[in-house]
């Protein structure tokens, strides 16, 4: 064998050995580049998961709800199979909290009308008062539309019903005070709050 052909034998398996290094790499670069794609997106979602998990104040905690981006795009490229798993995971919890919320607003809603459905009718009774003991007071609140008085209240505050019955009740008492009402320490011997059987 001449030196010349020994030459091109060794460099033939050198360019062979490099191509072949080449491949594997540029296939192992790729499929890096891939996972750090799919990663990158994941360390996204996760992270707004976790501004949704606030925003709803939902309460989750732990890893699995991390605010810190590269956590999640770390753990994923060490655990790229599970991450999908994971994901799905946080969906599904944060999917319970928005259900579980809606049920409470719905609780919410119930109390909300039962409050209101018997606050427009004492609101009524005491507007029919004011007519009837011809007192005069005017104005919204001493309409005599229990559905206007339903609506108000459904959007107004829970402490506001009682500062506009007792507003009421403070003006009417005043009408009836001028009608004859009496209010003297004779009748507050002895009181005690009547309890119905």
């Amino acid at each position: 064998m001449s030196p010349i052909k020994g030459a091109q034998l060794r460099a033939l398996g050198l360019f062979t050995i490099v191509s072949i290094l080449v491949v594997t790499l540029t296939s192992i670069s790729a499929s890096a580049q891939k996972r750090a794609r799919f990663c990158n997106e994941y360390a996204d979602d996760a992270v707004e998961q976790q501004e949704t998990n606030k925003k709803r104040d939902c309460g989750y905690s732990g890893p699995r709800w991390s605010g810190r981006r590269t956590r999640h795009f770390a753990w994923c490229m060490i655990f790229p199979k599970q991450a999908e798993a994971e994901q799905d995971a946080r969906q599904k919890q944060l999917r319970e909290c928005r259900q579980e919320a809606r049920r409470e607003r719905r609780r919410e809603t119930a109390g909300k009308r039962a409050s209101c459905d018997t606050y427009a009718k004492t609101a009524v009774i005491q507007a029919k008062a004011n007519r009837k003991y011809k007192c005069g007071f005017k104005g919204g609140e001493w309409g005599t539309r229990e559905r206007r008085h339903f609506r108000w209240c459904m959007r107004a505050r829970r402490t506001y019903l009682a500062d506009e019955t007792r507003y009421r009740l403070v003006q009417l008492q005043k009408c009836f005070n001028k009608l004859g009402d009496y209010d003297d320490e004779e009748n507050d011997r002895g009181y005690r709050r009547r309890r119905f059987r």
